[in-house]
């Protein structure tokens, strides 16, 4: 590959310089390439154009050296590509969180890594997917469309269709890959149908999230799939009960929490969704400490899509507007997660704060309130 001369460099951060040294050497042939180790004290050479990080997300005391070493400035925020040793989910959250853009797994080919970083220095990148021939706001009123037939069938007590449920997700990450989660929430914002509208938010702030932490396609699919069905459940709540106005009663609120295992009946019955779907439908209410519902499970027992899925439940929650209390900004929104440390996953809110941001969009006055206390019923049932 030839030598593309720039004014900028690539750093290249190791926390085993000596094994890096090949990967470093190989990138020479792109642009200056320059190593610093992990704990190094190193000054920057030039102003920088990449980051790649060659450093494993397995020991707190690295990660948090990381952070502080990709915190110093350098002029301009700068595209992070980040080198995983193990490629597993916990791994990518945790690269997320300290600001990767680009995800690779130690396997990659210099090629690979190279031709990521190659647009990078030309100023010309764009992780996007192609646009669909939908516009985004069909992509959006079809979604809508689409869970409504989900949504109704599971009432009546008929089979809920994977073809129905593979459509409209489809329909959902093509919206969120064309038009971004701010346009998402633009127009479910204006739903009037309140479970319709949670729903959806949660539905679209998953597939942005899994979008954001470079799951493969096929990923992306099984959270925004499982995102979709979360509160299929309520389908079978008391409109009275679903749809009331004013506080609950403790009678009510216990059959408002019956949703998660109704809804994983529901579907385990039809015998056609993944054990990792039924696992979402019925724990998204779980929470690490264990005072979560409806088993009261703690932490090595829920798994990282529940978690993932929780995480977008709450924030879509306290960002629409409730018959108890009117939405809240997405920022506040966002530190009320934050400050659910120990209940929540910590990487997994630090890796959220790029949805969280992207989500943060001008909303009308009437929209929004002061934040709420954290009760019962001001985070979510």
């Amino acid at each position: 590959m030839p030598y593309m001369s720039s004014d900028r460099a690539i750093l290249l951060i190791s926390d085993r310089p000596d094994r890096s040294r090949d990967l470093a050497h190989r990138l020479c042939d792109l642009c200056a390439c320059y190593t610093i180790g992990l704990y190094e004290q190193q000054a920057t050479a030039q102003p920088v154009a990449a980051v790649v990080t060659d450093v494993g997300f397995r020991h707190p005391a690295d990660i948090e050296r990381l952070r502080h070493v990709l915190s110093q400035p350098r002029g301009l925020a700068v595209p992070i590509l980040a080198i995983l040793r193990d490629n597993s989910h916990l791994e990518r959250v945790q690269a997320v969180a300290v600001g990767a853009t680009f995800l690779f797994p130690a396997n990659a080919s210099v090629s690979d890594i190279s031709a990521a970083l190659a647009p990078i220095i030309r100023s010309t990148i764009s992780w996007v997917e192609p646009a669909t021939s939908l516009a985004p706001g069909q992509n959006i009123e079809q979604a809508r469309l689409q869970f409504g037939t989900i949504f109704n069938a599971a009432a009546r007590g008929e089979h809920v269709r994977r073809t129905s449920v593979d459509d409209a997700t489809a329909s959902v990450m093509a919206a969120i890959a064309e038009g971004g989660i701010r346009q998402w929430l633009d127009v479910v914002w204006t739903y009037d149908e309140a479970t319709y509208q949670h729903c959806l938010l949660v539905t679209g702030l998953a597939a942005e999230f899994a979008a954001r932490l470079q799951f493969t396609r096929n990923d992306q699919k099984h959270v925004t799939r499982a995102a979709l069905l979360h509160d299929l459940g309520k389908a079978k709540i008391p409109l009275a009960i679903l749809n009331k106005s004013g506080a609950l009663t403790s009678e009510e609120v216990g059959i408002m929490r019956t949703h998660a295992r109704i809804g994983y009946e529901l579907l385990f019955e039809q015998g056609d969704s993944e054990p990792e779907l039924l696992e979402v439908v019925l724990r998204h209410h779980e929470l690490l400490d264990g005072s979560g519902y409806p088993d009261g499970l703690i932490g090595p027992q829920i798994n990282d899509l529940v978690r993932l899925v929780t995480i977008c439940d709450i924030y879509a929650a306290l960002i629409e507007r409730r018959s108890y209390r009117q939405a809240m900004e997405p920022a506040a929104a966002f530190k009320i997660l934050q400050e659910m440390e120990g209940k929540l996953e910590g990487a997994l809110v630090r890796a959220f704060a790029q949805v969280a941001e992207k989500s943060a969009v001008p909303v009308a006055n009437d929209r929004l309130g002061p934040a709420c206390p954290q009760d019962s019923r001001s985070i979510y049932y």
